[in-house]
Protein backbone atom coordinates (compact mmCIF):
# COMPACT_ATOMS: atom_id res chain seq x y z
CA UNK A 1 0.00 0.00 0.00
CA UNK A 2 1.50 3.39 -0.89
CA UNK A 3 2.33 5.77 1.94
CA UNK A 4 0.06 8.82 2.24
CA UNK A 5 1.39 12.04 0.77
CA UNK A 6 1.76 15.30 2.64
CA UNK A 7 -1.59 16.61 1.42
CA UNK A 8 -3.31 13.46 2.64
CA UNK A 9 -1.75 13.76 6.08
CA UNK A 10 -2.71 17.42 6.36
CA UNK A 11 -6.24 16.78 5.05
CA UNK A 12 -6.76 13.84 7.38
CA UNK A 13 -5.33 15.85 10.27
CA UNK A 14 -7.65 18.75 9.54
CA UNK A 15 -10.55 16.36 9.29
CA UNK A 16 -9.62 14.85 12.63
CA UNK A 17 -9.43 18.34 14.10
CA UNK A 18 -12.96 19.05 13.04
CA UNK A 19 -13.98 15.61 14.14
CA UNK A 20 -12.63 15.81 17.64
CA UNK A 21 -13.60 19.41 18.25
CA UNK A 22 -16.64 18.04 19.95
CA UNK A 23 -15.05 14.91 21.33
CA UNK A 24 -16.40 14.40 24.77
CA UNK A 25 -18.42 17.58 24.64
CA UNK A 26 -21.03 17.29 27.34
CA UNK A 27 -24.59 18.22 26.54
CA UNK A 28 -26.25 20.44 29.11
CA UNK A 29 -29.72 19.90 30.35
CA UNK A 30 -31.69 22.72 31.96
CA UNK A 31 -31.81 22.78 35.76
CA UNK A 32 -35.26 21.93 36.92
CA UNK A 33 -37.45 25.01 37.12
CA UNK A 34 -34.74 27.60 36.30
CA UNK A 35 -34.20 27.29 32.55
CA UNK A 36 -30.43 27.57 33.20
CA UNK A 37 -27.76 25.08 32.20
CA UNK A 38 -26.01 22.98 34.83
CA UNK A 39 -22.70 22.46 32.96
CA UNK A 40 -23.28 18.78 32.32
CA UNK A 41 -26.60 17.01 32.21
CA UNK A 42 -27.39 14.53 34.94
CA UNK A 43 -29.18 11.27 34.46
CA UNK A 44 -31.78 12.27 37.05
CA UNK A 45 -33.39 15.43 38.31
CA UNK A 46 -33.02 16.93 41.75
CA UNK A 47 -29.77 16.90 43.66
CA UNK A 48 -27.74 14.92 41.10
CA UNK A 49 -25.61 17.56 39.36
CA UNK A 50 -22.18 17.54 37.75
CA UNK A 51 -20.13 20.11 35.90
CA UNK A 52 -17.03 19.95 33.73
CA UNK A 53 -13.86 22.05 33.80
CA UNK A 54 -14.01 22.66 30.05
CA UNK A 55 -17.27 24.59 30.13
CA UNK A 56 -18.66 22.27 27.45
CA UNK A 57 -15.77 22.99 25.08
CA UNK A 58 -14.09 20.07 23.32
CA UNK A 59 -11.82 18.00 25.52
CA UNK A 60 -9.36 17.68 22.67
CA UNK A 61 -8.68 19.03 19.21
CA UNK A 62 -6.37 17.53 16.67
CA UNK A 63 -5.22 20.05 14.05
CA UNK A 64 -3.08 18.51 11.29
CA UNK A 65 -2.71 15.20 13.11
CA UNK A 66 -0.30 13.03 11.11
CA UNK A 67 -0.42 9.22 11.00
CA UNK A 68 1.20 7.82 14.14
CA UNK A 69 0.62 11.03 16.11
CA UNK A 70 -1.73 11.69 19.04
CA UNK A 71 -3.78 14.56 20.39
CA UNK A 72 -4.36 14.86 24.14
CA UNK A 73 -6.84 16.77 26.29
CA UNK A 74 -8.00 16.73 29.90
CA UNK A 75 -11.24 17.39 31.73
CA UNK A 76 -12.24 17.49 35.39
CA UNK A 77 -15.73 16.38 36.39
CA UNK A 78 -17.12 17.97 39.57
CA UNK A 79 -19.99 16.51 41.60
CA UNK A 80 -22.13 19.49 42.63
CA UNK A 81 -24.88 17.42 44.25
CA UNK A 82 -25.24 14.25 46.28
CA UNK A 83 -23.19 11.04 46.13
CA UNK A 84 -23.58 9.20 42.84
CA UNK A 85 -22.03 6.85 40.33
CA UNK A 86 -20.29 8.41 37.33
CA UNK A 87 -20.95 7.04 33.83
CA UNK A 88 -19.45 8.08 30.47
CA UNK A 89 -21.10 7.10 27.19
CA UNK A 90 -20.94 8.05 23.55
CA UNK A 91 -23.95 10.12 22.54
CA UNK A 92 -23.31 10.89 18.86
CA UNK A 93 -20.95 10.06 16.00
CA UNK A 94 -20.98 12.14 12.83
CA UNK A 95 -18.68 11.18 9.98
CA UNK A 96 -17.90 12.41 6.49
CA UNK A 97 -15.89 9.90 4.44
CA UNK A 98 -12.76 11.00 2.57
CA UNK A 99 -12.51 11.79 -1.14
CA UNK A 100 -11.97 8.11 -1.89
CA UNK A 101 -14.95 7.09 0.24
CA UNK A 102 -12.83 5.88 3.16
CA UNK A 103 -14.08 6.50 6.71
CA UNK A 104 -11.66 8.06 9.20
CA UNK A 105 -13.10 6.41 12.32
CA UNK A 106 -11.38 3.01 11.80
CA UNK A 107 -8.00 4.81 11.70
CA UNK A 108 -8.49 6.38 15.15
CA UNK A 109 -7.84 4.92 18.60
CA UNK A 110 -8.83 6.36 21.97
CA UNK A 111 -7.24 5.99 25.38
CA UNK A 112 -8.88 7.44 28.51
CA UNK A 113 -7.10 7.56 31.85
CA UNK A 114 -8.31 8.72 35.23
CA UNK A 115 -5.63 10.97 36.70
CA UNK A 116 -5.31 10.74 40.45
CA UNK A 117 -2.41 11.82 42.67
CA UNK A 118 0.39 9.31 42.14
CA UNK A 119 -1.41 7.15 39.59
CA UNK A 120 -2.99 7.02 36.15
CA UNK A 121 -5.76 4.44 35.94
CA UNK A 122 -6.58 3.20 32.44
CA UNK A 123 -10.34 3.53 31.91
CA UNK A 124 -10.56 2.67 28.18
CA UNK A 125 -8.21 1.79 25.35
CA UNK A 126 -9.53 0.84 21.93
CA UNK A 127 -11.40 1.96 18.87
CA UNK A 128 -12.75 5.48 19.06
CA UNK A 129 -16.19 4.61 17.73
CA UNK A 130 -16.85 1.42 19.67
CA UNK A 131 -16.22 2.58 23.22
CA UNK A 132 -18.87 0.98 25.45
CA UNK A 133 -20.67 2.78 28.26
CA UNK A 134 -18.05 3.22 31.00
CA UNK A 135 -19.08 2.85 34.63
CA UNK A 136 -16.46 4.95 36.42
CA UNK A 137 -17.44 4.25 40.02
CA UNK A 138 -18.61 6.36 42.92
CA UNK A 139 -18.20 10.12 42.88
CA UNK A 140 -19.00 11.49 46.35
CA UNK A 141 -20.71 14.86 46.73
CA UNK A 142 -18.30 17.78 46.43
CA UNK A 143 -15.50 15.70 44.90
CA UNK A 144 -13.91 15.78 41.45
CA UNK A 145 -12.22 13.42 39.02
CA UNK A 146 -9.74 14.32 36.29
CA UNK A 147 -9.53 12.40 32.99
CA UNK A 148 -7.04 12.49 30.11
CA UNK A 149 -8.27 11.64 26.61
CA UNK A 150 -5.71 10.73 23.93
CA UNK A 151 -6.77 10.12 20.33
CA UNK A 152 -4.18 8.46 18.07
CA UNK A 153 -4.14 8.32 14.29
CA UNK A 154 -2.88 4.90 13.13
CA UNK A 155 0.65 4.49 11.82
CA UNK A 156 1.61 5.33 8.20
CA UNK A 157 0.92 2.44 5.87
CA UNK A 158 -2.40 1.74 7.54
CA UNK A 159 -3.99 4.84 6.00
CA UNK A 160 -4.08 6.04 2.42
CA UNK A 161 -5.18 8.88 0.13
CA UNK A 162 -8.82 7.77 0.24
CA UNK A 163 -9.01 9.49 3.68
CA UNK A 164 -8.32 12.93 2.20
CA UNK A 165 -11.01 15.29 3.47
CA UNK A 166 -12.56 12.77 5.88
CA UNK A 167 -14.05 14.16 9.06
CA UNK A 168 -15.42 12.74 12.26
CA UNK A 169 -17.08 14.24 15.33
CA UNK A 170 -17.79 12.23 18.43
CA UNK A 171 -19.77 13.58 21.36
CA UNK A 172 -19.71 11.94 24.77
CA UNK A 173 -22.10 12.34 27.67
CA UNK A 174 -21.29 12.28 31.38
CA UNK A 175 -24.04 10.99 33.72
CA UNK A 176 -24.33 10.91 37.48
CA UNK A 177 -26.64 8.20 38.77
CA UNK A 178 -28.00 7.54 42.22
CA UNK A 179 -26.07 4.91 44.12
Amino acid sequence: MPRPGGRTVVAAGLALTLALVAAAVAWSQPKRGTGQHAGLGGSATGALRIADSRGERAILRAPALAPGASAVGEVTIHNLGVDGRLVLSRSRLLETPGAGGAPLVPALRLRIRELAPGRRKLVYSGALATMPKLHLGSLPAGESRRYRFAARFLEPGLVDNSLMGARVRIDYRWHLRRQ
